[in-house]
């Protein structure tokens, strides 16, 4: 069990971790959103780090993090903020609306974590946090350059 959290994070990681140097060059809204981004990284880290440590608030305080990013994540995309810098895709403008979706999605799977919790359901809770570690990945594979 432990080794697939570790497998999960570290994919996370590597896949975050380029990100960072586009960062520098970032202004306006490209930048918050990267660095959106990067807290929900880290979100997502501390969010496995709490499931590990039995931390049952920091998982919910971590999963409502997500979820409210979720949730706002569209209106940080407004039409003619990619190219430069940015590594989102020409799809998410071309697709919005398959865009809103997935981001609804990586929502409403962050709040099943914090559902998992107050059920005290320890096998929802892992299903749920691999599931929004999955929705990240399949956004990051249509959404991102």
């Amino acid at each position: 069990m432990i080794r697939i959290f570790l497998t999960l994070i570290t994919t996370l990681m590597l896949g975050f971790s380029a990100s960072s140097y586009a960062h520098k060059d970032a202004t306006g809204i490209v930048k918050e959103r990267m660095d959106l981004f990067k807290k929900s990284q880290q979100d997502i880290k501390a969010l496995y780090s709490s499931i590990r440590s039995g931390e049952l608030e920091d998982i919910k305080t971590n999963a409502v993090a997500l979820a409210t990013w979720g949730a706002v994540m569209p209106d940080y995309f407004p039409k003619g903020s990619g190219g430069g810098v940015s590594e989102a895709s020409a799809e998410i403008w071309k697709d919005f609306e398959g865009f809103k979706n997935a981001a609804k999605t990586f929502e409403l799977a962050a709040l099943s974590v914090v559902d998992a919790v107050d059920q005290d359901n320890n096998e929802a809770l892992i299903a749920a946090a691999k599931s929004t570690s999955n929705s990240c990945k399949s956004c990051h594979r249509k959404f991102r350059n």
